[in-house]
C-alpha cells in the first residue's frame, strides 16, 4: 500500500479555482512501474497538496487507470494529459534504439500543449521531473514562469578500466556515450541555454552537481536524489544463522554496465568453507553470456535466475536476501539501493556516482573503482567478513532500516515544497528563488528520520 494513499474515486470532481496551476512534465508517471514512473507520480501527488497540478505524459498513458490511483483528498487538484504525437514519432519512445528521437519529438509537442494551457489560464510553476536527464531539458522554460529542472542525472561517465569486462560492443557504446557526454556538458548550446534558464536546477547526486556547476559558472545546484520509497519499511531482520549459506541478491537489467561479472568473479575465489546462494532477479540481452560464465566458474549450482516481476512482487526478494551486491558501473542513484535499505538489507556496492551518496559505513561495504581485480578482491572480502560475522551483518541491518527513513516519499516532499514556495512567493516570474533548502537543513531533516528509526528499532 502506498504511503498516506487513500482509496481514490474513479472520476476526477471539478478543480478549484482558487489555487495556483502547476505544470508537471512526466514522460513516465505511473505509481507501480519503474523508477522512472514512479518518480513523476509521486512529484506530481506532492505538488497536488498545494497546487492544481496539470500532468504532462506519454501519449499512451491510461489516464483513467491514474485517476484511480489518486488519494480521496487530492481528487480534482491533477490532472493527466498524454501530449500526442505522430504514430512513428510514439513508436519510438518504445524502442531504446530511437528513443530520445521519440522524446525530444514529445518535449516539442508538450511544450506547444503546455503554452496553450498557459494563455488560457496560466501557470504559476513549470517543472520538468522525468526522465531523470539533464541532457533533453525540452524548451518549457520558455514559458512565461519560473522552471524547474530535475532531480537530474546521466553526466557520469562508464570507467574506462572497466572497458574490458564488458565486451568489445558494448565497450564501443560506453566510449561513445562518454564523448556525448563530454561534449554536451561543455559545448551543447541547447543543453547550456535550458540551464541557464531554469529558475533552478536539481540535481539526483553528486556527481552530477559538479558537472553541472562546471558547465555553468556561478550556478547554485541544490541535491535531491530523484528516487524514493512509497510502502512500510520492513522489521528488524533476526541474527543470521552462522550454519546457513550466505544469501546474495543482485537485481537490475541484464545490461553490460551493470557488471554482474564482478560479483560471479567475486563468488568463484570464496574460500569453500564460505557457501553462498545467489539469487540474479532481472532480464536482458546479458542473459546468455551471463550464465554461461557462471557455468565457467562453475557456480551454476549456487546462482538462481529469476526473470524480473512486477515491480512490488520484486520486494519479496530484497527481504529475503542477508546481503544486496550492487555492482553496476554507472547509474544515477540505483532503486535497488533503497529497497534494500527499507528490507534491511546490507549492501556491498560500488562507491561513485549515484551510489556513493546512499551508502553509508553503517550500512554498506563500500567497493572501490580503481580496476576490475581490485573490485573482484574487495567483494570476495566483504561477502566473507559478513558470512563469517553475523552480529556485524545484524547491525548493518539495523542502520540499513534507519537510512531507509530518510528515503521516503513524505520526507522527499518537505524539499520540493519549500521550492515550490520561494518560487511561488517571488513576484518576477523568471527570478531565482530568494531561498532554498541547504544541506544543513535536507541533512537535520535526515537525521531526525533516522533517529527516530533507532527508538523504534530499539522498542
Amino acid at each position: 500500500m502506498l504511503i498516506d494513499q487513500e482509496s481514490a474515486e474513479t472520476t476526477p470532481v471539478a478543480k478549484s479555482t482558487e489555487r495556483s496551476r502547476l505544470l508537471i512534465v512526466a514522460c513516465s508517471c505511473d505509481p507501480d512501474i519503474t523508477m522512472e514512473d514512479r518518480n513523476g507520480w509521486h512529484r506530481a501527488i506532492q505538488a497536488a497538496e498545494d497546487f492544481d497540478v496539470t500532468v504532462l505524459t506519454i501519449p499512451s498513458v491510461n489516464t483513467e487507470r491514474l485517476y484511480r490511483a489518486v488519494p480521496n483528498h487530492l481528487q480534482g487538484r491533477i490532472e493527466f494529459l498524454g501530449v500526442p504525437l505522430p504514430a512513428y514519432q510514439a513508436k519510438r519512445l518504445e524502442c531504446d534504439k530511437f528513443f530520445y528521437l521519440g522524446y525530444r519529438a514529445w518535449l516539442v509537442a508538450g511544450k506547444k500543449l503546455a503554452e496553450k494551457l498557459h494563455a488560457e489560464r496560466p501557470f504559476a510553476i513549470t517543472h520538468l521531473v522525468s526522465l531523470c536527464s539533464y541532457r533533453e531539458a525540452g524548451y518549457f522554460w520558455q514559458i512565461d514562469c519560473p522552471f524547474i529542472l530535475g532531480p537530474v542525472g546521466g553526466s557520469s561517465g562508464f570507467p574506462i578500466r572497466y572497458l574490458g569486462l564488458i565486451g568489445f560492443r558494448s565497450a564501443a557504446f560506453e566510449i561513445a556515450r562518454n564523448f556525448l557526454n563530454s561534449y554536451q556538458l561543455n559545448l551543447s548550446g541547447r543543453v547550456r541555454q535550458a540551464i541557464k534558464s531554469s529558475a533552478v536546477v536539481i540535481a539526483a547526486n553528486r556527481s552530477t552537481q559538479r558537472d553541472l556547476m562546471k558547465m555553468v559558472r556561478g550556478l547554485t545546484v541544490p541535491v535531491e536524489l530523484e528516487a524514493g520509497l512509497d510502502y512500510a519499511i520492513s522489521p528488524p531482520k533476526p541474527v543470521r544463522d552462522i550454519n546457513t549459506p550466505l544469501k546474495i541478491l543482485w537485481s537490475g537489467r541484464l545490461r553490460a554496465w551493470k557488471a554482474l561479472p564482478l560479483l560471479l568473479y567475486a563468488l568463484a575465489k570464496l574460500p569453500k568453507d564460505v557457501p553462498v546462494q545467489l539469487r540474479v532477479v532481472g532480464d536482458g540481452v546479458e542473459l546468455p553470456a551471463w550464465r554461461r560464465l557462471a557455468e565457467r566458474l562453475g557456480l551454476s549450482d549456487h546462482v538462481e535466475w529469476i526473470s524480473r516481476p512486477p515491480y512490488r512482487d520484486s520486494l519479496e526478494y530484497y527481504r529475503w536476501a542477508d546481503v544486496f551486491c550492487f555492482t553496476s558501473l554507472r547509474d544515477t542513484s540505483g532503486t535497488g539501493l533503497l529497497e534494500a535499505l527499507a528490507a534491511g538489507t546490507p549492501i556491498i556496492g560500488m562507491n561513485h556516482q549515484g551510489a556513493a551518496d546512499i551508502m553509508t559505513d553503517d550500512c554498506a561495504m563500500k567497493i572501490s573503482v580503481d580496476s576490475p581485480r581490485k573490485s573482484i578482491s574487495e567483494i570476495t572480502a566483504a561477502l566473507v567478513l559478513l558470512a563469517r560475522d553475523p552480529n556485524r551483518l545484524k547491525e548493518m541491518s539495523d542502520a540499513a532500516l534507519r537510512e531507509a527513513q530518510a528515503h521516503l516519499w513524505p520526507r522527499k516532499a518537505v524539499f520540493m515544497k519549500q521550492v515550490y514556495q520561494s518560487l511561488h512567493d517571488n513576484p518576477l516570474s523568471r527570478a531565482k528563488p530568494s531561498k532554498l533548502p541547504s544541506e544543513t537543513q535536507r541533512e537535520t531533516s535526515v537525521q531526525d528520520h533516522r533517529d527516530f528509526a533507532t527508538q523504534a528499532i530499539q522498542g
